[in-house]
């Protein structure tokens, strides 16, 4: 211990005489992108919001506890054209099923991770009209109901 100690005064007391260099840079800071990200995405069309959500369901086949964050992001490329999308990072910290241990646990992996929610693309035909793609992802909104429709609700499995 006192080996490293003494060690540690040298180093600092040898090295505390050493001055930085300082290197004068005479070229000109590159002002050609307009504050462009990449040269081509503008920054003040970018914008971001963020929701968090906590949710249980409870029903008498099990319970399932949520833990969500989602990012929701959209860039203005033109005034007739946008894009958004939502990306979910989702945990479940608790879920119990009376099918057992080992389908609770695939049903808590099937909801924990990050997901892409939505995606979607606007554009604005005229001030009346447009059109909108747009992708949905809501499978895991709807689990309990898939395992009931499968056969669950009639006792066909897990008993």
């Amino acid at each position: 211990m006192k080996k490293t100690i003494i060690i540690v005064i040298l180093c600092v007391f040898a090295f505390s005489g050493a001055y930085p260099q300082y290197k004068n840079n005479d070229r000109p800071i590159n002002t050609s992108t307009n504050n462009l990200i990449l040269g081509i995405f503008n920054p003040k069309n970018f914008s971001m919001s963020h929701s968090f959500q906590v949710s249980m369901l409870s029903s008498k086949y099990g319970n399932v506890s949520l833990t969500s964050y989602i990012n929701s992001m959209n860039y203005k490329i033109s005034n007739k054209l946008n894009v958004s999308a939502d990306v979910k990072i989702q945990y479940s910290p608790y879920t119990s099923s009376m099918f057992g241990n080992q389908f609770a646990k695939t049903m808590q992996n099937d909801f924990s991770g990050v997901f892409l929610s939505r995606l979607s693309l606007d554009y604005k035909l005229s001030d009346n009209s447009f059109i909108k793609l747009e992708f949905r992802n809501l499978n895991d909104g709807s689990y309990y109901d898939g395992m009931l429709n499968r056969g669950f609700y009639n006792g066909e499995f897990g008993r």
